[in-house]
């Protein structure tokens, strides 16, 4: 019984390769993020706001008026999720989180101002928060997971 659990588990929340994972997060947050909050009309101190209305902020012109509604909608709904998988995880990993991408703190302002140090920030802190936000973000699955082949499932 106890290794059908196990298996079921397993099923649920494959293991992931949280090195792969936290790359794939970094790539999101760096680079899908802020073409996302200016295909939404939103600033990045927007994001700090639950108000956002989800309204386009300009008219679409052209043939392809539909297309940059879509294009508008979706980025919204990326901001959106960002935020609400931000807010689900641990303080300490949404301070980092905020920090780093809503404030635009460098990696060292970051750990200093929180009062962590270099190697416990980069270590511990920083990896944990990029895998609690692949955990919380459910727009798309950011984890990546680890081949069932090599951990001999």
């Amino acid at each position: 019984m106890i290794g059908e659990q196990q298996v079921i588990s397993d099923d649920i929340f494959p293991p992931i390769d949280q090195e792969k994972t936290i790359k794939q997060v970094r790539k999101f947050l760096d680079k899908k993020l802020p073409q996302a909050v200016r295909a939404s009309g939103h600033s990045i101190t927007d994001l700090k706001s639950p108000s956002m209305d989800g309204m386009p902020k300009s008219s679409p012109a052209g043939n392809s008026a539909e297309d940059q509604i879509l294009r508008h909608l979706y980025a919204e709904e990326i901001v959106r999720q960002t935020i609400q998988a931000m807010a689900c995880c641990d303080h300490e990993c949404q301070e980092i989180l905020d920090r780093l991408y809503l404030r635009g703190y460098s990696d060292t302002m970051c750990y200093m101002d929180i009062g962590y140090g270099r190697t416990q920030y980069f270590g511990r802190w920083k990896p944990l928060a990029m895998l609690q936000f692949a955990q919380s973000y459910s727009l798309e699955d950011l984890n990546i997971y680890q081949n069932r082949t090599q951990t001999g499932l």
